[in-house]
């Protein structure tokens, strides 16, 4: 009966730790008049090559991202095609360093007036903050079609590394949209 009891507990304090878990923050948008069915190939509109471990002198998260998004893509169907592809496909990282201020405890007197005063010293954090965004271009027109972004707190590039295909996965997750 108790190893059951410690089960629960045990049981209620993952869910309890996995809801106060950061969730990346994505959003996606697209041309509702452009027909997603017809979209059956895909290739960078930088012209890089699709091997990205051949790419000399890459970023490594360069190297990541590139990966992540190629590997959704041919998960969805898309098939990589250099020559003619339906969709050109871009993206763009961006990292911000924010600060974060908790003020210190505050109190009240209880003399002939309320009166507001505080003690102790205030907290100061600081953080990172990454955001991811993917474009998708219709080639023969050159219009945008699809863009979709994420974005959430990071510590560091091998924290950033860490979150990349997450990322990713999350921003291409409503692709192709529904119609």
């Amino acid at each position: 009966m108790k190893r059951m009891r410690w089960l629960g507990v045990g049981i209620g304090l993952l869910v309890v730790l996995t809801a106060c878990a950061p969730k990346l923050a994505s959003k996606n948008t697209f041309d509702g008049r452009a027909d997603f069915q017809q979209y059956h190939s895909w290739f960078w509109s930088d012209g890089k090559p699709a091997l990205v471990d051949a790419m000399v002198g890459a970023d490594l998260n360069e190297q990541f991202i590139r990966r992540a998004i190629a590997d959704e893509l041919v998960a969805k169907g898309l098939a990589i095609q250099a020559g003619q592809p339906d969709l050109l496909v871009r993206y763009e990282t961006h990292f911000q360093e924010a600060v974060s201020a908790t003020p210190s405890e505050t109190g009240y007197s209880y003399q002939w007036r309320w009166v507001r005063w505080a003690f102790g010293e205030s907290e100061q954090q600081s953080y990172s903050k990454g955001t991811l965004i993917i474009d998708m271009l219709d080639r023969k027109t050159g219009n945008l079609v699809w863009q979709g972004s994420v974005s959430g707190p990071i510590r560091d590039k091998t924290d950033a590394q860490g979150k990349l295909r997450a990322a990713v996965k999350e921003v291409l997750a409503p692709y192709p949209p529904a119609p």
